[in-house]
């Protein structure tokens, strides 16, 4: 507990993925939750995470996709082979969206970098291969490695939409010395019967 606890206190924004995060189960925030998180937050980077199957051919595997925002990471570093910007990776080959995979996933479908697979009802080319995923710590259970492609281009995947399983994270960049304890009850108030989680750096 005292390492965990140390290691919060000394990389707690790196391992959440920002000072705070709000989080929703199966939809995104609203316009009034967005806006009161844009109010108190210098910037909010928006992911979303689900599994699902990746196909190469007739060969399915399991993956824990996420989807980031032109901000992801607000904290670390993602880590590739090769040693490309993520946003580089994640742009695509010009006509397909692009993505990044962990190796296990990469050798587990014979896959190479500049090759194609498919998420749900959308083609993707491999970017890079996934060494670090700086916020993995936090992630919860998953059941699959890990993919991360652009949420922008999940939305024809047939992925995510009434009656999917997802959860929505809100990453939250706050101004030095906010006051956690009293964000954290505001949003309590507000939103905890709407099925909002929160989570900040705080030990």
């Amino acid at each position: 507990r005292a390492a965990i606890e140390a290691g919060l206190r000394g990389q707690g924004a790196v391992l959440l993925g920002g000072d705070a995060q709000m989080e929703f189960a199966n939809r995104f925030a609203d316009t009034g939750e967005r806006e009161w998180m844009t109010g108190i937050a210098d910037r909010v980077s928006e992911i979303v995470d689900f599994r699902s199957m990746v196909r190469v051919g007739d060969e399915p595997a399991l993956a824990q996709v996420k989807g980031v925002d032109g901000l992801y990471p607000l904290v670390g570093a993602v880590e590739l082979e090769p040693a490309v910007p993520l946003a580089q990776a994640l742009a695509g080959d010009g006509a397909v969206p692009g993505s990044v995979m962990d190796r296990v996933l990469v050798d587990r479908l014979g896959l190479a970098v500049g090759e194609r697979f498919s998420l749900g009802e959308e083609e993707f080319t491999l970017g890079a291969v996934l060494l670090r995923e700086p916020d993995s710590a936090t992630g919860g259970f998953t059941l699959g490695p890990r993919v991360i492609v652009l949420t922008t281009a999940l939305a024809n995947s047939g992925l995510i939409g009434p009656g999917t399983m997802y959860e929505a994270g809100y990453r939250l960049d706050l101004p030095p010395g906010a006051d956690l304890a009293g964000l954290e009850a505001q949003a309590d108030a507000s939103y905890q019967d709407k099925g909002m989680r929160w989570a900040d750096t705080r030990p």
